[in-house]
């Protein structure tokens, strides 16, 4: 079956595609062929499991030291069935974070063996596997780039509906007003276009026309943990993973079922501005979430749901002396959202190399996008006029898949994914009828990979994804559908030398067609290095490449959503860029209490840098027969960017006395974002002004780039003391010194005031949370959160305000 599946795909693909595919498995049948001869063998099987729950450990590698060539892995029932010739052996058995075991046999050609490996876990300082950085499991420690990994205590200790406020505590990672940035990697773009790469279990969760992803609709009740990755890294995962990638990992059933029920409730305090309390009574949220995993047999289901009703603290457009606005009142602002999530995966007993199954996600959401606030003062928690849009959502996912493990360590894999999103205008703000944009996307992605000996491993994969877009937004008289398909091969070899360097180099080429386009695309590599300098020491350097070609929207959004004109621009062409990267890990313990302090040093350059830029257009027809706007946002190539810096961060845990434990994740980011060519002119708009990134900002000092944070600081701490625990968080982002200088210039006629509020708040921001709380019994948890304690105004993204003190009391329990 896989074997057809990749014969489709490569029937489907262009030439140039073709050949490279061909080449690069043959590469990879040879190497992996070559350990398959045939002779007269003998049969030693059995089952690996953990000896902490007794569960079966898949991927543990069973082979004799002597002929490495005859390994193999265990499928994902920890079953292995090794063929090795008829004579004595000492078997050994190997797991990542696990203590190596082993055993002397003789292997008779007439009467299998049977002996089952039980593994310890080993006293490591990092004991944290990841999958991200080479789409196999390996230890965080020595991979060759910097990753990020988030465990589920940290969300519970937060108190978090979703994934956002929990991605704020990631070392070198923000959120600009729900879009990611990684290490000044991006700006803001009116969430349309992504340079970070978002997936859930690995595949692509990103709107297929390029809209960003609504936080909610991620599973945060079934996470396994949450792997960040910083750099290019297009080759693993594609066009959006140009500064990086966020992967959520959810969890499958165990050996024993699972329940887990939250409950929490809250309320926003009254803004500490004077007269900007729009709501009368409580402004209350809410939301309720419930996963149960259990193993029926060959079986293994997750299902969990979520419920969640936030008042909102914007508001309405307000008073403003120039526009009258309302079309929306106090009640309607308010977000109300519903999802449920499974995972099923069946594991046949007649065929114990082999499971498939089937995940997915589905989400209903009815809630207001605001982009401007009314004024600087009383007004910063209100909307401008015809600036705020009510909108439900609709999205949805399924995941068919199948995996099968052979017995010499072949592990292929077919994952697939239909993506459905739907936004839908409902509020008339906004002169157009039609306001709906509906995507669909099918993506597919055959995997295989092959760990010849304990060191070596080689992963290889091929991907279409054919993405269909339609828009009720007219240009030109046309209701716009569009077509982008995208076919990709990759390869990745990791080799490990003499136990302590781990190499690295991996390939993609990828192609994108959007309509009738011609096709383009860009073969990019990277390579990195890990040494270990000594028993918790690791340097470690890297090199990678990414390649981003233009998202629908990009390209062909035509909208005044908002009170924000965006025209389209067909023209856009692809961005591309390259990182390099040094690092120094130093892991520590101090009796029970374990951690690492980590150093890094980055560059990242981009050639055609895509940034949305306001100018004066040519009018044209809406469907109507009425002239568009003239004035407004489009994406342009901006020409080459660069962004320098560094990064330390310190994540350790553990008891410092018989009944407290610590948990600390504190990290400091510095980056120098700048214009390597200020003065190239980019545009020429139709008033004939001549674009650049001198003339369209308001500060050019030193050629910073717009939308970004110079020097970002956080700490997340927690204390437990038996039962009982207080934590608390502190983030501090430095001045906004560069935005778009075309907010300024519309300041007389707009009056929002961003000009004067800039001069007012020119320091750096900091926030604090803090928690507490306590295990009521075993199974039951209360835990009391304050967010933005000192309830102090503060924005991040120019023109939005964020949240004011909240509170918020959460009850949950595991069965």
């Amino acid at each position: 079956m896989l074997f057809v599946v990749s014969v489709l795909f490569y029937q489907r693909t262009p030439m140039r595609f073709k050949k490279n595919i061909f080449l690069s498995l043959s590469i990879f049948l040879a190497i992996t062929s070559g350990t398959l001869h045939a002779q007269k063998f003998g049969i030693i099987k059995g089952v690996v499991t953990d000896i902490s729950d007794k569960e079966a450990i898949a991927g543990a590698h069973i082979y004799d030291p002597k002929d490495r060539t005859h390994g193999v892995t265990t499928d994902i029932n920890g079953n292995y069935q090794l063929r090795l010739s008829p004579e004595k052996h000492s078997i050994v058995c190997s797991f990542i974070s696990m203590k190596t075991d082993s055993i002397n046999v003789v292997i008779d050609s007439l009467k299998p063996i049977e002996h089952n490996f039980v593994l310890e876990s080993a006293s490591t300082q990092l004991e944290t596997m990841v999958v991200s950085a080479g789409k196999y499991e390996r230890k965080l420690e020595e991979i060759t780039v910097s990753m990020e990994v988030i465990k589920p205590a940290l969300i519970e200790n937060k108190n978090s509906s979703n994934i956002k406020g929990v991605l704020e505590q990631v070392p070198g990672l923000n959120i600009l007003d729900g879009e990611p940035q990684i290490r000044g990697g991006s700006g803001f773009d009116f969430g349309v276009g992504s340079r970070v790469a978002i997936l859930i279990d690995g595949l692509p969760a990103l709107s297929g026309d390029g809209s960003a992803l609504p936080w909610n609709f991620i599973p945060l009740e079934n996470v396994e943990q949450i792997e960040v990755i910083k750099g290019a890294s297009s080759v693993t995962y594609g066009s959006s993973a140009l500064s990086g990638s966020v992967n959520v990992r959810t969890a499958y059933a165990k050996d024993e079922p699972i329940t887990k029920v939250a409950l929490s409730s809250g309320f926003y305090d009254a803004p500490h501005i004077e007269n900007s309390k729009w709501w009368k009574g409580a402004a209350n949220f809410s939301n309720v979430s419930v996963m149960h995993a259990q193993k029926f047999g060959q079986l293994d289901l997750v299902i969990s749901a979520m419920a969640i009703y936030d008042h909102g603290f914007i508001g309405p457009p307000g008073y403003n002396p120039n526009i009258i606005d309302t079309t929306i009142k106090n009640n309607q602002v308010g977000e109300r959202t519903a999802r449920f999530n499974f995972n099923l995966r069946y594991r046949p007993k007649k065929i114990p190399q082999l499971n498939y199954g089937i995940n997915g996600n589905f989400m209903r959401s009815t809630n207001n996008m605001s982009l401007i606030w009314n004024n600087d003062s009383s007004g910063l928690y209100r909307a401008y006029p015809f600036t705020m849009t009510l909108q439900q959502q609709t999205i949805f996912y399924l995941d068919p898949f199948i995996n099968f493990y052979s017995t010499n360590g072949l592990i292929q894999s077919l994952r697939t994914r239909y993506l459905y999103t739907k936004d839908e205008a409902t509020n008339s703000a906004t002169s157009a009828t039609d306001l709906s944009t509906e995507t669909s996307m099918a993506y597919a992605e055959y995997q295989i990979s092959k760990q010849i000996n304990e060191g070596l491993n080689i992963t290889g994969g091929l991907i279409e994804n054919q993405t269909f877009s339609h828009s009720g937004l007219a240009f030109q008289g046309v209701v716009p559908n569009n077509h982008l398909q995208n076919y990709a091969g990759y390869a990745q070899v990791d080799k490990k030398l003499w136990s302590v360097l781990n190499l690295s180099l991996g390939v993609r080429d990828e192609l994108f067609k959007m309509n009738n386009d011609k096709i383009a695309g860009k073969p990019i590599f990277r390579s990195g290095i890990n040494l270990k300098l000594a028993k918790a020491t690791f340097l470690r350097c890297s090199f990678g490449q990414g390649y981003r070609y233009p998202s629908i929207k990009e390209k062909f959004i035509h909208s005044d959503i908002g009170g924000l004109p965006i025209f389209p621009n067909p023209q856009l062409q692809a961005e591309s860029s390259w990182n390099a990267e040094i690092g120094f890990k130093q892991g520590f313990k101090i009796n029970n209490f374990i951690g690492s302090i980590d150093a890094a040093a980055f560059w990242q350059e981009y050639q055609n840098t895509i940034e949305i830029t306001y100018g004066a257009w040519d009018k044209e027809k809406d469907k109507f027969g009425n002239d568009s706007l003239s004035t407004g946002f489009k994406y342009l190539n901006t020409g080459s960017t660069r962004v320098r810096g560094f990064e330390l961060s310190l994540p350790a845990s553990g008891k410092i006395s018989k009944n407290l434990k610590v948990e600390v994740l504190a990290d400091y980011t510095y980056v120098l974002p700048q214009a390597i060519n200020p003065s190239q002119v980019y545009a020429v708009d139709s008033n004939k002004f001549s674009m650049s990134y001198n003339t369209t900002s308001t500060n050019t000092a030193n050629n910073i780039l717009k939308y970004r944070f110079q020097h970002i600081a956080k700490t997340d701490l927690q204390f437990t003391y038996k039962k009982y625990f207080i934590g608390g968080d502190w983030r501090y982002y430095s001045f906004m010194e560069n935005i778009d200088e075309i907010f300024y210039l519309l300041e007389p006629l707009a009056h929002y005031g961003i000009q004067q509020y800039r001069e007012k708040n020119n320091k750096a921001t900091n926030i604090f949370d803090v928690r507490v709380g306590m295990d009521i019994t075993k199974k039951f948890k209360v835990a009391f959160v304050v967010n933005n304690i000192a309830n102090i105004s503060y924005s991040l993204r120019p023109l939005k305000i964020e949240p004011q003190r909240t509170f918020a009391l959460r009850l949950s329990a595991q069965f």
